[in-house]
């Protein structure tokens, strides 16, 4: 018996004292969890750090695993050492470590590790945001250590992304210290820890040059719910309390806010025990809430609208409260032929760009209703775009149920000066809106109509063209304006397979308005097929200063073709001056010279007569 305890206790110092092959046998199967793989930042290191399988760039290769614990190799310098990695957040890993030493296994050397080390915290570069705990609209007092900036007030405003806050300091005359600075912090990961909160994010502003100066970490508390509640109960009654000397320094109100959090001096966590001690500290109050309005019914009663060329789409939102304007990336017009942008379109035709043509997501919040009637809305907003805010004016007129258009004026900060006359002007350009299914309508001019002088002003300055009739078939074929496939025995007909033999040209020389259906506008060529070149279909009208607008839908397009188009023109004498647009009903145009179509018509008959015939 004593020699099978003899054998067994040689047997456990064999092992122990052979760490190597224990740790070769596991080689194959450390590994780091799947989920650290990427690239991440650490204060110090100047290239960002790899972990990817079992390989940690800045240490090694992983011999050995337990839980956290892991037993690193660097055969370079064959130095062994182990890593207690702690994962925070899936964009926060925090670790501690050994010094370098010879060959060991994992549980000694990990036994190394005291309570007092150093705690090293790796950020992940490129990270998926995460929603930011302080919801904005909020003010804020705050201290770099010479005295709190109470006065004037600072403020946390939002962002289109829940992910991103605006940080508004204000300078206090009478606190060194204090600048005035905007901060834009993006949220990268929260966590809890104990009875503390952290946060991590990416502060951006002018001076930032490097990730040392981006990476912050934040430790935060919540008030309490009854403190919460008498905040709740008291927040709109203004700045009045909160403005006056009082705020965090009587007995009754030191302790009036909802959130409190101190900000870590570089691109560590550590030091932040508590959010009264920081490279600088703030308490956060919820700001009283911005007025809000309804959008009117008439505007609400589709919550779905488009521009012409759909890139861009309005909906409501929130009780009809919110409007949100977003790009429909869905929609490709490159090869269209139509103008890139509709921005760009509305400055060629009116020398201006307007607000809502700006790229990104747009939210507009009524604030306050200016006048109403049953045509149009004069609404004051307030918007974000990006971290942007603030205020704008906005006019909405109903053209038809499933047709509106919208102006915008410039931003301001202030509400009161959104709609002032010296802000807005008339002559700003008009957005053109529809629904998803725009009802038919009667064509005007119903008869048929001789068509001359064909032009296209963009398709020209893409590719010169100096014959007439080419210019003709081209913007006919790109502006879909396409000609129609087999409808009705005609044989749709392509350029490349046209007989040679026969003199007629696809060449547009009619225009037929409510000969077949009383809401079609056709096309026609003058070969003997009198072939349909290309069909719409009219919807809402409107009659402005003596010039026309239509909408239409392209019955004949491809995936590749606008979806509406605004029919501009005006009536001389016995000639109609047509120009067409596939972003907005521009106004300043010079009709049947300038547009993506334009052309002159005179009427040779009457829908009636060919009707009848």
């Amino acid at each position: 018996m004593r020699w099978l305890i003899f054998v067994q206790y040689l047997a456990i110092l064999i092992l122990e004292s052979l760490p190597t092959f224990t740790a070769i046998r596991r080689d194959e199967m450390c590994r780091f969890p799947g989920k650290w793989e990427g690239t991440w930042f650490q204060s110090g290191v100047r290239s960002p750090i790899t972990i990817e399988m079992n390989q940690l760039s800045s240490k090694g290769r992983c011999l050995a695993s337990d839980g956290d614990k892991f037993l690193v190799v660097d055969d370079k310098s064959v130095c062994y050492r182990c890593i207690v990695i702690h994962e925070k957040h899936i964009n926060v890993l925090q670790y501690k470590e050994t010094f370098c030493h010879d060959r060991n296994n994992l549980y000694n050397l990990c036994s190394l590790i005291t309570g007092d080390a150093l705690l090293y915290s790796m950020f992940r570069l490129n990270a998926q945001p995460v929603h930011c705990p302080f919801k904005p609209p909020m003010t804020f007092t705050y201290s770099r250590g010479h005295g709190e900036c109470k006065n004037p007030v600072s403020s946390l405003d939002g962002c289109i992304e829940e992910s991103r806050i605006v940080l508004r300091y204000q300078a206090c005359p009478d606190v060194s210290g204090t600048e005035s600075a905007v901060e834009e912090l993006e949220c990268v990961a929260t966590w809890k820890e104990g009875s503390s909160r952290y946060l991590v994010g990416k502060v951006s502003h002018s001076h930032i040059t490097s990730n040392e100066d981006r990476f912050r970490c934040f430790v935060y508390e919540k008030a309490n719910p009854l403190q919460g509640n008498e905040n709740t109960l008291n927040r709109n009654e203004g700045y009045n309390t909160f403005l006056s000397g009082e705020y965090g320094t009587s007995s009754k109100n030191h302790e009036n806010f909802d959130f409190r959090l101190a900000q870590s001096g570089d691109a560590t966590c550590n030091g932040l025990f508590s959010p009264m001690e920081g490279s600088r500290t703030m308490a956060l109050k919820k700001a009283p809430i911005p007025n809000k309005c309804k959008y009117p019914g008439w505007l609400t009663y589709f919550q779905h609208w488009h521009t012409l060329d759909y890139r861009k789409s309005y909906t409501f939102h929130h009780r009809n409260t919110t409007l949100k304007i977003s790009n429909n990336s869905a929609v490709d017009m490159s090869h269209s032929g139509a103008v890139s942008d509709a921005s760009d379109f509305m400055a060629l035709a009116t020398g201006k760009k307007t607000f809502l043509t700006e790229n990104g997501e747009i939210r507009l919040v009524c604030s306050e209703i200016k006048s109403l009637n049953h045509s149009s809305v004069n609404v004051v907003a307030h918007f974000t775009v990006g971290c942007q805010s603030g205020y704008v004016c906005l006019w909405f007129y109903r053209r038809d149920i499933h047709v509106i258009e919208v102006q915008s004026g410039p931003t301001t900060r202030r509400i009161e000066d959104a709609c002032h006359p010296s802000h807005f002007e008339s002559n700003t350009p008009f957005i053109t809106l529809v629904t998803t299914n725009p009802e038919p309508r009667e064509c005007p001019y119903g008869g048929k109509f001789s068509v001359a002088g064909i032009s296209q002003m963009e398709r020209q300055k893409r590719s010169p063209v100096t014959n007439p009739k080419a210019i003709s078939n081209l913007n006919i074929e790109e502006y879909q304006i396409n000609r129609m496939g087999s409808q009705g025995g005609r044989k749709r007909r392509r350029r490349n397979d046209q007989d040679k033999e026969e003199p007629c040209e696809d060449e547009v020389t009619t225009l037929e308005v409510g000969c077949n259906n009383i809401d079609s506008l056709e096309f026609r060529s003058q070969c003997s097929s009198s072939s349909v070149i290309s069909e719409y279909s009219c919807h809402g009208r409107w009659t402005e200063n003596d010039t026309n607008f239509l909408i239409t839908t392209p019955q004949s397009r491809t995936s590749i073709g606008a979806k509406r188009y605004c029919f501009i023109y005006k009536e001389v004498g016995s000639i109609i001056h047509f120009s067409s647009s596939s972003q907005s009903c521009v106004r300043n145009i010079n009709t049947g010279v300038e547009g993506v179509l334009a052309f002159n018509a005179t009427k040779i008959d009457d829908a009636k007569n060919m009707t009848a015939s």
